[in-house]
């Protein structure tokens, strides 16, 4: 009987081993990979406007993605971005807006998902979607890309990626998936 109870714990020590899950460990500083782009025309009470939506991945080590209080104004948990045009040579240039210049950010809104504070795994995955203004028909250019990345609560700034080139002269209805 006493073999018999230590042979069953032992099967149960070894079947927990076996089928517990390993915690993944991920590094503090975000990490963001590009899921998908979208183009839309929005009718607002000014006309209508063309938007694109920009939807990317992220993996956060210690969760400190999203500003907590919308009266927090600095640089922290923001997504960054710039359009950029393809130049002749192969290379990309800032696109500028005629009334907001070349770059903008707009912050990571906080929601009760990320409050990883006193959790034992504070890592954080998810997709981040955002509406950004498309230039409407610019006359210098035709192909185009979006260049983004992110920062956390800490200060820590992601990897800097990209959409796929595209025609912005020709974007009714198009979406630009990753290459898998």
């Amino acid at each position: 009987m006493k073999t018999f109870l230590y042979l069953l714990c032992l099967f149960c020590l070894g079947w927990c081993v076996c089928n517990c899950s390993r915690v993944q460990s991920y590094s503090d500083v975000p990490e963001i990979g590009f899921v998908s782009l979208s183009f839309e025309n929005v009718t607002t009470a000014l006309g209508t406007d063309r938007m694109a939506v920009l939807v990317f991945s992220f993996v956060d080590g210690d969760g400190d993605i999203g500003v907590r209080s919308r009266s927090h104004q600095d640089s922290i948990s923001k997504i960054h971005y710039t359009w950029q045009k393809k130049l002749t040579g192969g290379t990309y240039e800032p696109y500028k807006f005629p009334k907001t210049g070349t770059t903008d950010s707009t912050a990571i809104p906080y929601n009760s998902v990320m409050n990883k504070d006193e959790a034992q795994n504070k890592t954080l995955k998810g997709t981040i979607q955002i509406a950004l203004y498309a230039p409407d028909k610019p006359q210098d250019v035709d192909t185009m890309r979006i260049e983004y990345f992110i920062f956390d609560r800490a200060g820590n700034k992601s990897n800097v990626d990209k959409t796929p080139d595209f025609s912005i002269l020709n974007t009714s209805d198009t979406i630009i998936r990753a290459k898998k």
